[in-house]
């Protein structure tokens, strides 16, 4: 099974930086748990960045240290904004599909 990570929180060095303050305190578990039938989901980056294969982050999103040069998903930020689960699955079996 593929190991993602949706990377929705970044520091900058000096900060953190979300997708949108209100992820900030969220509760990720819906997203997790959609996905957790075709993926080993973390939402974890700092905690998990040496366990997972691929990077799922927002496009556009601030600037981050990939520091393991784990492949990137870019998914359209609005995707994760309106909790459009079903795009961000189709964009990543794109992915996969064109990168087997």
């Amino acid at each position: 099974m593929k190991k993602i990570c949706f990377v929705l929180t970044a520091s900058n060095g000096l900060s953190y930086t979300t997708l949108s303050p209100a992820f900030f305190f969220a509760d990720y578990s819906e997203l997790k748990n959609y996905f957790a039938n075709d993926y080993d989901v973390s939402i974890n980056y700092f905690r998990d960045k040496d366990q997972v294969d691929y990077l799922v982050v927002p496009d556009p999103f601030v600037p981050f240290d990939n520091e393991n040069d784990l492949p990137i998903i870019n998914v359209p930020a609005n995707y994760f904004v309106t909790k459009d689960y079903k795009q961000i699955k189709k964009t990543l079996a794109a992915f996969f599909i064109n990168n087997p």
